[in-house]
């Protein structure tokens, strides 16, 4: 089993807003990380995101 997370790649150009749109599914998963850890909802999801990165536990799926 592969511990990494698979992404479909696709380029965007950041634009500077910085809302996302998540599935109720993960705002749920998000929600007990929160309460578990104190900390808001945007220190958490993007402590996650960061350590996801430096960790390089995300593995691009390019179509080809």
């Amino acid at each position: 089993m592969n511990d990494k997370i698979h992404i479909p790649a696709k380029k965007i150009i950041p634009e500077g807003q910085e809302v996302i749109k998540i599935t109720p599914v993960a705002y749920r998963a998000l929600a007990e990380v929160v309460n578990e850890s104190g900390r808001s909802i945007r220190q958490v999801a993007s402590m996650i995101i960061l350590q996801a990165i430096e960790k390089d536990l995300i593995v691009y799926d390019r179509e080809e």
